[in-house]
């Protein structure tokens, strides 16, 4: 690929800027494409990178088009983080559950558990916001009846669970002085409801600890400046 750098095709007000504080952390040079939304979706060029016209999007200096967060993240850490600063430590006696099953089970969590229900939050609330003014009253109805028998109780009892992942001191999930694919993987799913205000850090005091971890680091900072937004609430 062009300058044999990695280029991260990056959409504003997108999940794409996870990678993008990856990429920082990872202290590499890359290629860095912004787009930005039209009509609040991707823009038809994404779709000439991917016939998804997925975020975020990674092509590798040989040319391979990467999609997925967690699919990206494995390949630049495995490719790049030569001291092994974010990687699963190897096993060993005092180790325990700490190893890639854990990280590949909490990362199924956000994948398959969290995401679908913050989804559901999303699709509920845009229902809303998007309805003629006269009858946005029946799906505002339709919201709260979900998130009263089902949703808040779900996305409450998942965040709680996570946050006593965290337990023990731990500043990462997998107990690591630096995070793993695991923490870059969750972070996406805590700060996203944040944004939309689903979620109440001071309810969850390791969430919040860790999520103040996150945002402070410079990576993340560095990862703002050169990305063109990450406002999650732009509808």
């Amino acid at each position: 690929m062009e300058n044999g750098k990695p280029t991260l095709h990056h959409p504003q007000n997108s999940q794409s800027h996870l990678t993008l504080w990856l990429l920082e952390e990872l202290g590499i040079e890359y290629n860095l494409v912004l787009y930005a939304r039209v009509q609040n979706r991707a823009p038809p060029s994404l779709h000439a990178i991917h016939p998804l016209g997925k975020s975020p999007t990674l092509i590798t200096p040989a040319g391979r088009v990467l999609t997925e967060r967690s699919a990206i993240a494995l390949w630049l850490i495995s490719t790049y983080d030569s001291g092994a600063r974010f990687r699963v430590p190897p096993p060993s006696p005092d180790s325990g559950d700490d190893d890639a099953v854990r990280e590949e089970q909490l990362m199924s969590l956000g994948g398959t558990t969290l995401s679908p229900l913050l989804m559901t939050k999303l699709v509920l609330a845009l229902a809303v916001t998007q309805a003629p003014a006269l009858v946005r009253g029946v799906p505002a109805l339709v919201r709260r009846a979900v998130d009263r028998a089902f949703l808040d109780a779900e996305t409450a009892a998942v965040f709680a669970h996570l946050d006593a992942q965290l337990g023990g001191g731990r500043a990462w999930f997998l107990g690591t002085e630096e995070p793993t694919r695991a923490d870059f993987s969750l972070m996406w799913y805590v700060d996203w409801a944040v944004q939309w205000k689903w979620l109440d850090l001071e309810k969850y005091p390791r969430l919040k600890a860790f999520h103040g971890r996150c945002t402070a680091r410079p990576a993340w900072g560095r990862a703002l400046e050169k990305g063109n937004g990450y406002n999650l609430v732009f509808w």
